[in-house]
């Protein structure tokens, strides 16, 4: 295997070795790269729609306005009654939501997948990053899902499911045309490697 001489550089993805399917190729949005002090399974990976950011918002509005109800519902309690202590809990409420608001750009741009010459490659978080990889030969079922918020914005969730694991690899985030073709893509490249046993 051989490397860049410059550690900043991320290898170019390997779509010649694809099957050549029907319509335009994936769309080429800039590689997340590996830096000395980046984050595991950043290498070459394909970032998801900067549009799944206002998309989480727009699905978390219930959860934040339960939140700010419960910081506000405490201290007019603590301030009602006289008990100080049924404030205690303000804060949390309050740090949870604004975790919410704060994270969620950065937790988007953490997701991303690449397509290897024989697995398909998902990785995603901030503090707890999980990095999965699915050999095309091992692919069962390949579904597109898309909620009402993710139709909105125009995108979608794109799960594969393998005969050894049953829960499968959820990549969240793409814009229909791509999420259609990477499911051809997984379809064919899974129908091929298993001719080829």
């Amino acid at each position: 295997m051989t490397s860049s001489s410059d550690p900043q550089q991320a290898p170019a993805l390997q779509q010649s070795t694809l099957p050549s399917l029907p319509g335009p190729d994936l769309p080429t949005r800039p590689e997340i790269s590996d830096a000395p002090t980046g984050r595991l399974g950043e290498e070459g990976l394909t970032p998801v729609s900067e549009k799944l950011i206002p998309a989480r918002y727009l699905a978390g509005i219930p959860g934040y306005v339960i939140g700010l109800l419960l910081t506000a519902g405490s201290i007019v309690a603590a301030v009602l009654t006289g008990w100080w202590w049924l404030a205690l809990p303000a804060p949390l409420f309050l740090l949870i939501v604004l975790q919410g608001l704060l994270l969620t750009p950065r937790r988007v741009r953490a997701i991303g997948y690449r397509v290897g010459e024989d697995d398909l490659t998902v990785a995603g978080g901030i503090m707890f990053r999980t990095v999965q990889t699915v050999p095309f030969g091992r692919v069962q079922s390949v579904k597109i899902d898309e909620g009402p918020i993710a139709r909105r914005y125009g995108l979608t969730t794109l799960t594969v499911s393998t005969a050894t694991d049953g829960d499968g690899v959820t990549l969240s985030g793409l814009p229909r045309e791509e999420a259609e073709q990477l499911r051809a893509l997984l379809a064919a490249r899974g129908i091929e490697l298993m001719a080829a046993l």
